[in-house]
């Protein structure tokens, strides 16, 4: 799911921003939220005293009256033994009329959003029953919508959205996504000038002789009750096809308002090759006995309804990410919401996968590094420690921007060949699979592909909170034979939880004649390196391939010196003029906390070179310019009671 909420909140962020699948998903969710959220209705995770199987809708929705009618039978199995009640979440101002179970007409009452259901015999494990809750009323619109009556150009506009607590405010239902029927039937009957559109296969058009007409839809795979929607207006339909072999092929249908199809067919037509570059990455698209498709509906953004995306528009992004989700989040949906970084941390990562796959490798890094931007503005832990709330749930910054940040770390750690093995495993694996997941279940699977223990990993990116800050100092010393030694200090500045990470680093030496990789692993705040290396060091670059969510407070030389400095002292940068990098060196006389900034002639702050408690001596550091206009610039050092600035000049 993504919303509009999210790009309000980056507008206000020093970047710029331009709108993906993942802000349009969370944006109208939260904004209609924050107008209707009551969260003291949310009842999670439902009655532990069954395991659903199957769902049968057959509603009746009256669009003038703003109304639905009809009943839910439900098809479970006691996990418990002496069951003599049961209950389904439900809204209280919905109305039932009466409650059959297992064919007889039982005793029922209401608690806070619930209907409370007597048995009228007493359930054991194991024990399969059926119950049918016929009732009548006005849905409410809670949560990010739920169950909403609106128009576009004049027509009647009904449309669903469940996500996450929203399912009990328009049909009595098991509302938790840790429980998924096997199969579903969702019968809706409109006037005959609607088209109503729902999850799977549409298995039959009825019409009643009376105006109306019953869409019969029939849902072969396993969902999640909050996946379960429906979308009517007066839509146009256009088709296309995915191909997933040479004899073979799925529809990709698209329902669309008549007054915005033509316009949006080019967009449309990117879906099934959306579908071939995540068929590729993820494993086989897992719904492909039935559909994929599009239907447009009022909510300012997109959500991921098992087989048909609810969609406000068609970006690039927006189709991606809610694509991506049929694999992560429907197929393989969050066990609860604690980890709904399952769903939405990887839906935002199948974007930047997208980009990657049309443009290259540089517009997948262009997309990480602004996600990793984003991710910087996340508090708190990725692990949704309130679920009572929606904005924790879909805070964009944690959920959405750094849960994909984790999966490019991952894919750093281990590999482009092994991270795609580790996805297509995940999306195979039978203990997850059309079910669902936590944490744990999937970092099992990346430990098992790629042969390594990962838990400091998980440990400190999913339950731990922010991100590591490194001060780099390094130098060189000729062994002989044009071989060095290279010396490395990093250091981590502490942290809360953990009070440091631990991370795999890679480190580009570059010589006169070209450049290699080492890497280093990282398991302390303060930790020394020696590398043997071939040719003579010229200068570093930490984590050149940005693989990390980081910030490098400096990388500076450290000089061995004899006789330490007896002063503070910064000097004139060389080259000067420059294009477009520099030196500036400067000596610390005793131990201080140092920042060493970069500013321009209006006193605007652009660089911090340094800014880090550091040991007396001399240092070198090299300031690049890069993407700065000609000018003068000016540089300041702060060291103890030491402060000291110089002018310096760039010149294109």
């Amino acid at each position: 799911m993504k919303n509009l909420i999210a790009v309000l909140m980056m507008l206000v962020t020093p970047f710029t921003f331009s709108q993906s699948g993942k802000e349009s998903c969370i944006l109208g969710k939260t904004a209609q939220f924050n107008r209707l959220k009551k969260l003291t209705e949310i009842n999670y995770p439902g009655d532990p005293k069954y395991d659903v199987k199957y769902y049968k809708l057959d509603l009746t929705i009256n669009h003038t009256a703003k109304t639905i009618s009809g009943n839910i039978t439900c098809n479970a199995k006691a996990v418990q033994s002496g069951v003599t009640e049961i209950y389904y979440d439900f809204i209280s101002s919905m109305i039932v009329d009466s409650v059959f179970f297992n064919g007889n007409n039982v005793t029922f009452s209401r608690g806070v959003n619930t209907v409370n259901i007597q048995t009228g015999t007493t359930l054991n494990t194991d024990d399969e029953f059926t119950t049918v809750v016929y009732y009548h009323g006005t849905p409410a619109s809670g949560g990010f919508g739920s169950f909403m009556f609106s128009s576009q150009s004049g027509n009647p506009l009904i449309w669903s959205l469940s996500e996450p607590y929203g399912a009990k405010d328009w049909w009595p239902v098991k509302d938790t996504p840790g429980d998924k029927a096997d199969s579903a039937d969702i019968w809706l009957t409109v006037s005959t000038s609607l088209t109503p559109v729902s999850n799977g296969n549409l298995m039959e058009v009825v019409n009643n002789g009376n105006g109306t007409h019953t869409y019969k839809w029939k849902v072969s795979y396993p969902i999640a009750p909050y996946l379960v929607s429906l979308a009517i207006t007066n839509y146009a339909l256009y088709t296309n096809y995915y191909h997933y072999s040479p004899n073979d092929s799925m529809p990709v249908t698209h329902y669309l308002y008549p007054s915005s199809l033509n316009s949006n067919i080019p967009q449309l037509n990117k879906t099934p090759g959306m579908i071939e570059i995540f068929a590729e990455r993820f494993g086989e698209y897992p719904f492909i006995n039935e559909k994929y498709g599009h239907a447009q509906f009022g909510w300012g953004g997109g959500m991921e309804h098992q087989t048909i995306s609810s969609m406000v528009g068609f970006g690039d992004g927006l189709i991606a990410h809610e694509l991506a989700h049929m694999w992560y989040g429907d197929n393989i949906t969050c066990k609860d919401w604690h980890h709904i970084w399952l769903n939405e941390g990887f839906a935002t990562m199948g974007e930047g996968l997208v980009y990657e796959a049309w443009n290259g490798k540089g517009a997948y890094n262009n997309y990480i590094n602004n996600e990793m931007n984003y991710a910087k503005y996340a508090v708190g832990t990725i692990y949704v420690q309130d679920i009572s709330s929606e904005w924790e749930i879909f805070d964009s910054y944690r959920t959405y921007s750094k849960g994909c940040v984790v999966l490019h770390m991952l894919r750093g750690i281990v590999g482009d060949s092994t991270f795609f093995d580790i996805l297509r495993t995940y999306t195979y694996d039978p203990s997850v699979a059309y079910g669902n997941a936590t944490t744990e279940d999937f970092q099992a699977v990346a430990e098992n592909v790629a042969g390594m223990d990962l838990n400091y990993f998980f440990q400190e990116w999913i339950y731990g909170e922010n991100y590591p800050k490194y001060s780099v100092v390094w130098s060189k010393n000729s062994l002989g034979g044009n071989r060095f030694d290279l010396a490395l200090k990093i250091t981590q500045n502490t942290n809360s939880n953990p009070s440091f990470f631990t991370m795999p680093i890679q480190i580009k030496v570059n010589f006169l004649s070209g450049d290699t990789i080492i890497t280093v692993f990282n398991n302390a705040q303060v930790q020394n390196f020696n590398v043997t290396v071939a040719s003579e060091p010229i200068s570093i670059t930490v984590d050149p391939d940005n693989w990390i969510l980081k910030t490098i407070n400096s990388v500076v030389v450290g000089v061995e010196e004899e006789i330490q400095p007896q002063t503070f002292s910064l000097e004139q940068n060389y080259p000067n003029p420059f294009n477009p990098n520099t030196k500036i060196k400067f000596n610390l006389a005793s131990n201080e906390f140092t920042t060493l900034k970069v500013y321009d002639v209006i006193g605007k702050e652009i660089a911090t070179l340094v800014n880090n408690q550091m040991e007396a001596g001399q240092y070198e550091v090299t300031f690049d310019a890069s993407n700065l206009p000609s000018g003068v610039y000016i540089y300041s050092l702060n060291a103890g009671n030491f402060k000291e600035t110089r002018k310096m000049i760039l010149m294109r």
